[in-house]
């Protein structure tokens, strides 16, 4: 301690401060310094839980992003395959449509030629029994000239015959 002396150190003075400084820093580690510290972790458990939480948030963005592109692809299959069978049956429709009015049409069509045959048999008819009128009349007049009424009848039925045949 002599030592101390020479140097201009007191060391009860010294031991004083060293006590009063161990105090101080006891006391402000105790009453700042952990507290401070605590707050620090806090804090930093704080970001970190909010790291997490925003790492956790971004994952369930792209897990619902996968489910929305996924309920995307299947609603596009299933519109897909709706419009599809949409064309089949307006397909079928139409098909089917197609066959009643062709069906229809050959129907118009067979009705009609049947009246146009059944009005050229009735013109024909009409053309026949004009004609026969006009022959047996004709016929007549030169038969009287010419002929005897045996002839005559015979020649007349004769024409009748043939006449059918030879407007053909």
């Amino acid at each position: 301690m002599e030592l101390l002396a020479k140097l201009g150190i007191n060391w009860q003075l010294l031991i004083a401060q060293i006590v009063n400084f161990t105090i101080v820093v006891g006391v402000l580690g105790y009453f700042i310094y952990k507290p401070f510290l605590n707050l620090l972790d806090s804090r930093a458990e704080r970001i970190r839980k909010a790291m997490e939480d925003a790492k956790h948030v971004e994952n369930q963005m792209q897990e619902m992003e996968a489910l929305r592109l996924e309920e995307m692809k299947k609603l596009d299959k299933e519109s897909g395959a709706y419009f599809e069978r949409v064309r089949k049956e307006v397909d079928v429709m139409r098909d089917e449509l197609m066959l009643n009015a062709k069906k229809e049409a050959e129907g118009i069509l067979q009705n009609a030629m049947r009246r146009i045959d059944e009005e050229r048999r009735a013109m024909m008819e009409d053309v026949m029994k004009t004609v026969n009128k006009v022959v047996i009349s004709m016929t007549e007049k030169i038969l009287e000239r010419e002929f005897s009424a045996a002839d005559q009848e015979r020649i007349a039925k004769n024409l009748v015959a043939d006449l059918p045949k030879n407007l053909k």
